[in-house]
């Protein structure tokens, strides 16, 4: 019957839901009675596509590559003006003149240089050019063949010469002058713009660090600085095969900086290439190992304590397990058909597991 004042809207949704709950329990009633008909075929078929789907999960796995893909929609405006800017001031062109952040520069090595507090990093030239050369000698073997830097460098367009920073030309001119017995106060430098010695202005901003100026300076001369970086810039070419050299010339670069720091102990060097943050990112699934297991071991200690009781023939401590256990395989059911789409894998997902499995914990214990 309507109640005196009940709106019609409450009766229409109250109609609704009894509707579908009659219709729920029908199809319920008609599954488990075909369930109990073919125990053999819901026994069997359920284990044979996870063991399937499981395999493929194993053989597809891939983590996710791009970051941007991570943190930003496919639609994103800032995607739309980094390519915009790649495509309007390239790298060949743009870096010649002055330091961009307007896009990332693509594969890259680079190498903070850091000497002891109260030290002139200026006065460490030979070092310092030392660990370049070391760079540009470096050498990556792809199938028989050896790629160095100058294989895979971002080149000028004015002279078809790699891409370097400015800095490695004030360093060679305050070598030379040590070199000639000139004190290196004949060899100007300023900050954060320079003059160079083929007569060119360049910014270095972005290169020296911890610059302390000559007091009274007009021109901005430079007294001592602290740090040096110097970023190498590889050229992919929209080519995978570019780009796996690449890949393997950044890893060569991280562990060739971790070598010269030991022989180097009067600097710290700190090094950096464009897979640092996908690597940091990753890494997270590493660490988080042990927080998994011990989720893991609650979850299961959960469901068996919220499905006992005190009386030993009412609790069903082995159905919060089956539960458990139930919730497992459709996860690894799931994500085989996630990697068999194409699905590719991040440290984010790593959370998805528990989600379901406190759902199926509370759905148990009611």
């Amino acid at each position: 019957m309507r109640r005196p004042g009940a709106p019609a809207s409450w009766i229409w949704w109250r109609m609704l839901r009894q509707v579908l709950r009659r219709g729920l329990q029908s199809f319920c009633h008609r599954l488990g009675l075909c369930v109990s008909r073919h125990p053999v075929f819901f026994l069997t078929v359920p284990a044979v596509l996870t063991i399937t789907f499981g395999l493929s999960a194993l053989n597809r796995f891939q983590p996710e590559g791009d970051l941007e893909r991570l943190v930003a929609p496919s639609h994103s405006l800032a995607k739309i003006e980094r390519s915009l800017a790649s495509s309007l001031f390239p790298l060949d062109q743009s870096k010649s003149q002055l330091y961009s952040d307007l896009h990332t520069p693509g594969r890259y090595g680079r190498v903070i240089l850091l000497s002891p507090p109260g030290d002139n990093i200026l006065l460490q030239t030979e070092g310092i050019l030392q660990t370049h050369r070391a760079v540009l000698e470096m050498k990556v073997n792809h199938k028989g063949y050896n790629y160095t830097f100058s294989h895979l460098c971002v080149l000028r367009n004015q002279d078809k010469k790699c891409v370097l920073d400015d800095i490695i030309s004030v360093l060679e001119d305050l070598r030379q002058a040590a070199v000639s017995n000139k004190t290196t106060a004949r060899v100007q430098v300023r900050y954060p713009n320079t003059k160079l010695k083929d007569g060119r202005n360049s910014f270095i901003g972005h290169q020296l660090g911890g610059v302390v100026e000559v007091p009274n300076s007009k021109d901005q001369r430079v007294k001592s600085a602290r740090a040096i970086q110097i970023t190498y810039y590889l050229q992919t070419y929209g080519s995978a095969t570019q780009d796996l050299i690449g890949e393997k010339w950044e890893n060569e670069f991280c562990k060739l900086m971790r070598k010269l720091q030991e022989e180097h102990q009067d600097l710290q060097l700190y090094s950096l290439a464009s897979f640092s943050l996908w690597r940091d990112f990753h890494k997270t699934s590493i660490l988080a190992r042990s927080k998994v297991l011990v989720s893991l071991v609650l979850i299961l200690t959960t469901a068996t304590l919220s499905s006992s009781m005190k009386d030993c023939l009412r609790g069903k401590p082995f159905l919060g397990l089956l539960g458990v256990l139930t919730v497992c395989i459709s996860i690894v059911t799931a994500a085989g058909i996630f990697f068999i789409t194409d699905g590719k894998y991040n440290s984010t997902l790593l959370g998805i597991p528990f989600f379901a499995m406190g759902i199926s914990t509370e759905v148990i214990g009611q």
